[in-house]
């Protein structure tokens, strides 16, 4: 009798077992965390803006010294 009596309880004990590895493994299989949130977007896009300035401040330039340039001729 004290056989079948340990029989269940390891089987119960195993169960137990099972079920909390269950539940500790669990919460892995949920959603995915969305991407966390771009931090240097706003300083990239500002350099974006700066290069882009840039740009025209260099053509106007050019442009103001050609002209100058001609009529200087």
């Amino acid at each position: 009798m004290s056989d079948t009596r340990m029989g269940s309880a390891r089987k119960r004990g195993v169960a137990a077992g099972v079920l909390l590895i269950g539940c500790v493994l669990l919460p892995g299989c949920g959603r995915s965390n969305p991407e966390p949130p771009d931090v240097l977007k706003a300083q990239r896009e500002a350099m974006e803006k700066a290069k882009a300035t840039e740009k025209v401040m260099q053509d106007s330039a050019e442009h103001r010294d050609a002209q100058l340039e001609s009529q200087a001729k």
